[in-house]
């Protein structure tokens, strides 16, 4: 290590002076920029920054009020933060400087990575000055700068190479000073995203596999070493899941997230260019998959695939020694091959994912294509020592040698350079969301003579918030924004939450608030009686938001944002107001069995699909069930023959699966032709009882028609379809269950 000492010092300088140069303006106001204004990365500047002022311990409460939320599911560096919590309560106060840390943090990374990339160049037996370089270059093409625009904890590549820097030394060594660092790198890299604990654990499998496979011959001798590297590989995954586990206080978190068979690495993301000579056209892959490891690198993999098949189809075999004459990079290499294909969805893509259902936490991780950045490291530091070392074999062609070695490292600083462009492209935006002064809402509160404290928390419309990836509201996001803004600089907690690892039950009770006043707001259970602070922006609302937007006092209001007061006995007081009515209406419908109504029964349709098994009802013993593919739920003329009417139905929310079923109404004409399909709204619905979502749609009628209504997806449970005249009232009696009137639950017994 002392005498790489001068060469890591060079290079420190030397990334220290690009680093400068590529984010001056960050450095020279590091609370000023913010690197993106998407909800995303603002969710991550939020999350970090409020909790570093207003929190403490392993819970965020600045979101999903009243519940708040586990530090290690929001992005929000848990480990990280919860040490700067320490240094700003006990040794200077950084409280105000959130935004500055993160942008330095991620800056910073770079010169923490650098040395270990050097000196795994220098394990590998090359020269100082070539370490030097193409550290350099591997670090500024490294896939992981680019996402600094979003994925913040994603951006501390140094872990990767610590990670393989260590393992190296313990491998030479078996010393358990090396072992406990490692483990200690797996461990931390964990606590700050569990993505980094996957990428340990799998590279460390990837090795082991590798050693069994090159020791197949002697693997008695093998046994205790790899008994030794299995321990060093899950001691962190245990660690950190077994803590996270145990602190966690909800057990319904989605397991099943979207991505994991689309957000995935592929020949075009890893080995094809993007950004110059025909890469122009490769852009038939996915961004998650993105580790392009460079032209060069590139070229040699296509060559010893050529030599692969020339071998396999000739039966005069050519000698690999040319391409692997260091043996010491023989179990990386075919680590690194494992995890790339692991990354490209391999094997569950090609027909095995029965497999998944043995390893359920693997399909957790959406984006199987971050995998593929342990290849990146991998085959580009390979790829340097194999054209030093070939161009070394021709040095009585000094003239030549040197040529094409200096080609080599041009076309990767090409690379590079394209590289950090791309990443730093619209990177310095103006931090005017979470400044390290309030100039704003203070203000506001003051001018309109409000005390901020009269307030539990914050609702924001239009409304946006995430449910796992099954129900999703995106349209409100600026408001959301706003909202953070807001709570940022007062500690006015959140109702929602943008988080798609949030509890199932409390994302759904969120979403619910804005539903129609005929089901009670059961979040409303663990508030209290103080107003909600109503933030709404000029962007267009539905009519629940803009009901609700109605009942409150607007306090303080301009050309972008109102400011008001909404009592939470609004929502009390509707469904109360909804119930009355119920209880007014209901003698004055005629009944025919078990359905009365103030329409003749020949215009309504209902079926409660009582016939049917299934594990799940809504209002009564039974419902239609699919496991996948297709239910035909009403295929028919509908009970009204002209005018509008209304379809409604209940859909299960089943959270074995990442979206919702979708439902698609067919309209045939007198002569059977399809004249429309209408995919029915399935992700942006708030009307939820329990685990179930109404689903509900409007049609004009006409007569002659012939109406088929089916349910695409997987995991399908419908039930209680009611078809009914718009502005007709209609009461189901359920001796078994409980009623439901206009298809809503009617939960709370009526005085007649």
């Amino acid at each position: 290590m002392k005498k790489n000492a001068v060469s890591i010092t060079l290079l420190t300088i030397v990334t220290a002076v690009i680093l400068f140069l590529v984010f001056k303006p960050v450095l020279q106001h590091p609370n000023g920029i913010l690197f993106s204004k998407s909800i995303d990365p603002l969710k991550s500047y939020y999350n970090f920054s409020y909790y570093l002022k207003h929190d403490s311990g392993i819970k965020h409460d600045g979101i999903n009020y009243p519940y708040g939320d586990h530090l290690q599911y929001i992005n929000s560096h848990p480990l990280y933060v919860t040490i700067l919590k320490f240094v700003d309560k006990y040794i200077y106060p950084i409280a105000n400087f959130g935004v500055a840390i993160l942008n330095l943090s991620m800056i910073l990374s770079f010169l923490i990575a650098m040395p270990f990339l050097y000196l795994i160049l220098r394990r590998f037996k090359l020269p100082a000055w070539y370490s030097i370089i193409i550290a350099l270059l591997i670090g500024f093409m490294n896939p992981q700068f680019d996402r600094i625009h979003g994925h913040f904890e994603m951006v501390y590549w140094f872990f990767i190479p610590m990670f393989w820097y260590l393992l190296i030394r313990w491998r030479e060594e078996k010393k358990w000073f090396w072992g406990f660092l490692l483990v200690l790198s797996g461990t931390v890299g964990g606590f700050i995203s569990a993505y980094f604990a996957a990428f340990y654990a799998i590279f460390l499998f990837g090795v082991l596999i590798a050693d069994i496979w090159l020791n197949r011959k002697q693997l008695h001798g093998y046994l205790k070493s790899g008994l030794q590297l299995l321990i060093l590989a899950i001691i962190p995954i245990l660690l950190v899941k077994g803590l996270v586990g145990f602190t966690d206080w909800v057990d319904d978190r989605p397991y099943n997230p979207y991505g994991f068979y689309k957000y995935h690495a592929s020949i075009q993301s890893i080995f094809f260019p993007t950004d110059y000579l025909f890469g122009r056209y490769n852009t038939n892959f996915e961004w998650e998959g993105r580790a392009y490891i460079g032209l060069p690198a590139a070229i040699l993999a296509l060559s010893i695939v050529l030599h692969f098949l020339y071998n396999l189809i000739s039966k005069k075999k050519r000698s690999w020694s040319i391409y692997f004459q260091e043996k010491a990079f023989h179990p990386y290499l075919i680590a690194g091959t494992l995890v790339l294909l692991f990354s490209m969805c391999f094997p569950f893509k090609w027909g095995l994912g029965i497999l998944l259902e043995l390893l359920p936490p693997v399909k957790q991780f959406r984006a199987l294509g971050r995998f593929s950045w342990i290849f990146f490291y991998i085959f580009t530091i390979y790829s340097a020592y194999f054209f030093y070392s070939f161009f070394q074999k021709i040095n009585h062609k000094k003239a030549l040698s040197a040529i094409l070695l200096v080609a080599v490292i041009g076309i990767w600083l090409y690379d590079a350079s394209l590289n950090v462009k791309r990443s730093t492209k619209n990177l310095f935006n103006k931090n005017d969301k979470l400044e390290t002064q309030d100039y704003g809402y203070s203000s506001r509160f003051e001018e309109s003579n409000i005390d901020l404290n009269q307030f539990q928390a914050i609702l924001s419309l239009p409304f946006a918030s995430t449910c796992g990836d099954k129900l999703l509201f995106e349209y409100g996001t600026t408001a959301l924004v706003e909202a953070m803004k807001c709570s940022y600089h007062t500690g006015i907690p959140i109702v929602q939450s943008f988080s798609p690892r949030l509890s199932f039950s409390q994302a759904l009770s969120s979403i619910q608030m804005l539903a129609d006043s005929a089901i009670r707001k059961t979040r409303l259970d663990d508030m209290n009686e103080k107003p909600l602070l109503l933030i709404c922006t000029k962007h267009k609302m539905n009519e629940q938001e803009k009901w609700l937007q109605s009942h409150a006092s607007i306090f303080w209001e301009d050309q972008y944002i109102s400011m008001s007061t909404l009592p939470v006995s609004v929502f009390k007081t509707s469904h109360q107001n909804w119930l009355n009515h119920v209880e007014y209406l209901i003698p004055e419908l005629k009944c025919e069995g078990t359905i009365c109504a103030d329409t003749p029964s020949r215009l309504i349709y209902y079926d409660d699909f009582n016939e049917h098994e299934s594990e799940n009802s809504f209002s009564s013993e039974g419902a239609i069930y699919k496991r996948r593919g297709e239910i035909e739920v009403f295929n028919d003329k509908l009970p009204v023959d002209s005018g509008k009417v209304n379809l409604s139905f209940w859909l299960y929310f089943d959270t074995r699966r990442y979206d919702m079923p979708q439902p698609i109404l067919h309209t045939l004409n007198e002569n059977n032709e399809l004249v429309e399909n209408t995919k029915l709204n399935n992700r942006q619905v708030h009307d939820i009882y329990k685990n179930w979502v109404r689903i509900s749609t409007q049609i004009n009628a006409q007569k002659g028609f012939n109406y088929q209504l089916t349910v695409q997806g997987k995991y399908i449970t419908i039930d209680d379809l009611l078809i009914k005249p718009e502005n007709a009232n209609v009461l189901i009696k359920n001796p078994e269950g409980f009623d439901l009137f206009n298809n809503f639950p009617l939960t709370k017994q009526l005085s007649n």
